[in-house]
C-alpha cells in the first residue's frame, strides 16, 4: 500500500533559516522525497502543516493551501488507480503522481518561483535582479526547456560571451551571482549534483571613483534653489553625510522611535548591523525641517505596500510609495544639481557617492581606519548590542567624535585672502 505525508529534512537547512517541504511517498518498503518548493522554518512546520499566527509563518496560509493541493491531487491520483499503483515500485508512483507536475529540472519555472517568493516576502529589489538574470538567460537560451543538467562550465562561458556584446564585466558578474543562487538552491533541492560553479571564476574589475571632495560636498550643501526637489535632494543628500552616509531605504523607513535619547538607534536593512548615532544639531535640524508623522520624515508617511497600479494615498506629490520612489527622485535631482554646479565627476553623481566620500574625507582629515569602521557600522553584531538607550560604550563615543571632527571639517572654509582657516558657526 502506497502511503504520503508532507515532512521537512532539519538536516537540510538553507542559509535563510528554512528547509524545503519534501512530499514523502512510501511503497514497497521504499522511499522517495520530491520538493514541493514551499520553504518553511522546521520549527514552524507541526504535523504535515505549516504553523502560522503571531509566532508562526506570516504565509503561512497560503502555504498551507498549496501543499495541501499537492498532497490532495496525490492522494486522489492514488485512490483512483488503485489496482494499477500496487503493481508499482516507488520511482514508477513517483513519475506516476507528478507526471503532469510543474516540479520538475527546468530552470525557467523554478526560477520565475523564487521571484515571486522574493516579492512576496517584500525583497523587490532581489525580485528585481534575479528577475532581469531570468530575462537575459531566456534570450541567450533559445531552447523552450533548460534543464539544471545542461548549466555546466561550458553553458557559463557561452553565456559570458553573450553578455560580453552589450554589458560591463561587473553587470555580467552580477547575473552570474543570482544564477549562482539559484545553482546552490537547486543542488539543495536534489534537482541537479554537478555544481558548475567550481572551477569557473567570476571576473569582475573596480568600481569607478565615487569618492567627493570636502569642497564638492561643502558646495552641495551649500546649494542655492528655488525648486522644491532639488532642495529635498540637497538637504537629504547633506543629512545623509551627516549620519554615517546612511543608505537611502534605512533613512526612508526611519520611526520617530529610532531616536532614543538624543541618538539615532537602527539596524542597517542590508547588512543588519546595529547604528547608533549621535545627532549633531546640524543633523537635527534637518530631521525636524522633515519631520513626519508615521514616520521619522513625512517623505514615507504615505508610502504603499500593495498594487503598484493603484494610487497610494498622500497628501503632496513630494510623499512617495516606497524608498526605489524615492531614491530615483533623488538621483534624477543629484543630477540636474550636478549640472548645475558644473561638476566634473566620472559618472552621475548619486545618493551611492556619500557613503565613498564619507569613508574616504575621514581617512583624509587623520581619523584611523578602526574608527571609521566603527562608523560604517563594521563591528560585531555582539558588539553592537551592549549598546542600549543609557548606556553608550567607549567605541560609540569615538564614533561620535569623529563624526564630530568630520562635521567641523566641513564648516570649514578657507578665506581667499588669508591662509587661516575661518569656522561657519
Amino acid at each position: 500500500m502506497a502511503n504520503t505525508k508532507l515532512v521537512v529534512i532539519p538536516t537540510k537547512i538553507k542559509k535563510s533559516g528554512e528547509c524545503v517541504v519534501m512530499f514523502q511517498i512510501s511503497a514497497n518498503h521504499k522511499t522517495v522525497r520530491v520538493p514541493t518548493g514551499i520553504n518553511v522554518r522546521p520549527e514552524f512546520f507541526i504535523d504535515g502543516k505549516v504553523k502560522g499566527g503571531a509566532k508562526g509563518d506570516v504565509y503561512a496560509s497560503v502555504k498551507n493551501t498549496r501543499l495541501a493541493q499537492i498532497k490532495n491531487e496525490c492522494d486522489l491520483k492514488i485512490i483512483n488507480n488503485a489496482e494499477k499503483v500496487k503493481k508499482m515500485d516507488v520511482q514508477a508512483l513517483k513519475r506516476f503522481l507528478f507526471s503532469n507536475e510543474k516540479i520538475c529540472s527546468d530552470f525557467f519555472p523554478y526560477c520565475l518561483k523564487r521571484i515571486e517568493e522574493f516579492k512576496a516576502n517584500g525583497r523587490h529589489n532581489s525580485s528585481r535582479l534575479l528577475k532581469c538574470t531570468y530575462e537575459k538567460i531566456k534570450k541567450f537560451y533559445v531552447g523552450p526547456v533548460l534543464n539544471f543538467s545542461d548549466i555546466d562550465k561550458k553553458f557559463l562561458e557561452r553565456f559570458v560571451n553573450y553578455c560580453q556584446t552589450d554589458m560591463t564585466v561587473n553587470g555580467i558578474a552580477t547575473y552570474l551571482r543570482w544564477l549562482r543562487v539559484i545553482i546552490n538552491e537547486a543542488i539543495d533541492d536534489d534537482l541537479m549534483t554537478v555544481y558548475p560553479f567550481r572551477k569557473f571564476e567570476i571576473k569582475t574589475e573596480p568600481t569607478r571613483n565615487r569618492n567627493l571632495s570636502i569642497e564638492i560636498i561643502r558646495k552641495i550643501r551649500d546649494y542655492k534653489t528655488e525648486i522644491k526637489r532639488r532642495e529635498i535632494t540637497r538637504d537629504v543628500f547633506t543629512l545623509q553625510f551627516y549620519l554615517f552616509g546612511i543608505n537611502i531605504k534605512d533613512l526612508f523607513y526611519l520611526l520617530p522611535s529610532n531616536i532614543v535619547d538624543g541618538r539615532l538607534q537602527y539596524y542597517r536593512a542590508k547588512t543588519k548591523r546595529f547604528y547608533n548615532i549621535k545627532l549633531e544639531p546640524e543633523a537635527m535640524a534637518l530631521i525636524e525641517k522633515y519631520k513626519g508623522k508615521k514616520y521619522l520624515l513625512w517623505f514615507a508617511d504615505h508610502e504603499y505596500k500593495g498594487n503598484a497600479k493603484v494610487e497610494h494615498a498622500r497628501e503632496t506629490v513630494f510623499q512617495y510609495k516606497n524608498q526605489d520612489a524615492f531614491t530615483r527622485m533623488l538621483n534624477d535631482n543629484l543630477q540636474l544639481i550636478q549640472d548645475d554646479l558644473k561638476l566634473k565627476l566620472q559618472t552621475p553623481l548619486t545618493t551611492y557617492f556619500v557613503r565613498h566620500s564619507f569613508s574616504t574625507i575621514m581617512r583624509e582629515i587623520g581619523i584611523s581606519k578602526d574608527d571609521i569602521s566603527l562608523c560604517l557600522g563594521h563591528v560585531s553584531p555582539e558588539q553592537s548590542m551592549r549598546v542600549t538607550g543609557i548606556y553608550i560604550n567607549e567605541d560609540f563615543k569615538r564614533a561620535d567624535e569623529a563624526n564630530r571632527k568630520l562635521i567641523d571639517h566641513l564648516n570649514t572654509v578657507e578665506k581667499k585672502d588669508k591662509k587661516k582657516p575661518v569656522t561657519i558657526k
